[in-house]
């Protein structure tokens, strides 16, 4: 199979805002659905969407003149504390543009918003079977931090951590 090298479009990076919500949800079901190989589920759209509604998440939304092809949402899991912990609760990519690159440039574009707010780490869950993901994260520098299972699909995960503080390697 031939992967694309790159968006044919150019593609920009913006602060997610309500008026995304709705479409990002619609977007993380559609990657859901060909990553897993099943129709869409209600109660995973409403899972994502109170995700994306919850207050003080960081939302950053990729897209181009004819819409949103990705997006990125991170959540301050320790508010109060002096070292600020993210959790990057949601990553889509647009099926239409996956293999181009786009994953790798949210995830990076998320990780610059968190270190220039002051984030000391950031973690995040990934299916344990999903190679494609993982190898992602691992080399943009993610370790793995544990595993365990999701409440909601009793599908195995995998826990990875990334220091973002600027005398982390």
């Amino acid at each position: 199979m031939k992967r694309n090298t790159g968006p044919a479009t150019p593609l920009t990076f913006r602060a997610g805002t309500a008026e995304d919500f709705s479409e990002c949800a619609e977007l993380w079901m559609r990657a859901l659905a060909l990553r897993d190989g099943t129709p869409s589920d209600p109660e995973m759209k409403r899972k994502a969407s109170a995700k994306l509604t919850a207050p003080g998440g960081i939302l950053s939304i990729a897209e181009s003149q004819s819409g949103t092809h990705g997006f990125a949402l991170a959540v301050d899991e320790k508010p109060a504390c002096d070292a600020r912990t993210a959790h990057l609760a949601l990553l889509a990519v647009d099926p239409a543009y996956q293999g181009r690159g786009l994953g790798r440039a949210l995830l990076a574009n998320m990780t610059q918003l968190l270190v220039t707010d002051g984030f000391a780490e950031v973690s995040l869950r990934v299916l344990e079977a999903n190679m494609s993901a993982r190898k992602i994260y691992e080399k943009a520098g993610w370790k793995i931090a544990g595993c365990g299972i999701f409440e909601d699909s009793g599908r195995p995960y995998i826990r990875y951590l990334l220091g973002l503080a600027q005398n982390d390697p």
